[in-house]
């Protein structure tokens, strides 16, 4: 059996925009909607693709998107798949449902490894500019999402920030216009590494697009990254295990799981 990890966003779904950016070979459908409008969406044959993926491995969808986020993919949730994983780590789904045990044991990791959120918005408060502070988010009672205006903000503000939370257990991470705050602990691979613990399987395969994922592609037996992703730009180092993909949106895609397909096929069924 292989134990499928994958990222969402612009791995395994993309927007309208991306889309456009990346243009498909065959039809496009919807599989997200927010409010009636379209969302994110696939191609009807990488939808199809990802059907039999679905049925001959352990496909676990990860994502950094809060749980309500999530669960407007319909065309993931229809999959029904026995674990999901939501907000980079914060949330294991089993059978659709969050696992408390893991709930309960990351917020004491987190209380163990970093300030409490309190004082780091205490911090945050005292070097923050409105000049280049949009809005922010807080995300399912775990982590900070800023929107920032990228002209006003200064490498030299961004670099101070990372060094300075770093020291108190928070990871700053710049993502297009997102600013992330995140306690240090609060990863994709350590939620992955505890749900492994339920799972039966020969093969781990990882696919993502961004930095977020790369310590979920490190654990991995074998990993997939697109060509359009920023991972390649910023890791800190190449990963072996890792095929840098070509390919860009949905071309990638399906190449990525032609190959999780081609790859159950050659497992031997016990």
């Amino acid at each position: 059996m292989i134990l499928f990890t994958s990222d969402l966003d612009r791995t395994l779904i993309y927007s309208k925009r991306m889309m456009e950016i990346f243009p498909p070979f065959t039809e496009a459908m919807v599989v997200e909607h927010r409010a009636g409008e379209a969302m994110s969406m696939m191609t009807q044959e990488t939808a199809t693709l990802l059907q039999k993926v679905q049925q001959q491995t352990l496909f676990v969808p990860v994502t950094t998107r809060a749980l309500h986020q999530y669960k407007r993919i319909h065309f993931i949730n229809d999959l029904c798949p026995a674990f999901a994983i939501t907000s980079n780590g914060g949330t294991i789904l089993d059978k659709g449902q969050p696992y408390e045990k893991w709930t309960k044991a990351l917020s004491r990791r987190i209380e163990d490894s970093s300030i409490p959120r309190e004082d780091m918005l205490k911090h945050f408060q005292s070097i923050k500019s409105d000049k280049w502070l949009q809005r922010s988010l807080y995300i399912d009672d775990l982590f900070y999402v800023h929107h920032v205006d990228l002209e006003v903000l200064q490498h030299d503000e961004l670099q101070a920030m990372i060094q300075e939370f770093d020291a108190h257990g928070w990871y700053v991470l710049l993502q297009g216009k997102k600013l992330y705050f995140m306690p240090k602990v609060l990863t994709k691979e350590a939620a992955i590494e505890y749900m492994k613990e339920f799972c039966t399987y020969d093969v781990h395969i990882a696919a993502g697009d961004s930095i977020m994922d790369y310590g979920m592609l490190a654990m991995a037996d074998l990993a997939f990254t697109p060509n359009h992703g920023d991972l390649k730009d910023k890791q800190p180092k190449v990963l072996h295990n890792t095929t840098y993909s070509a390919h860009d949106g949905e071309a990638f895609t399906k190449d990525l799981l032609e190959t999780v397909l081609q790859m159950a096929s050659q497992q031997t069924v016990v």
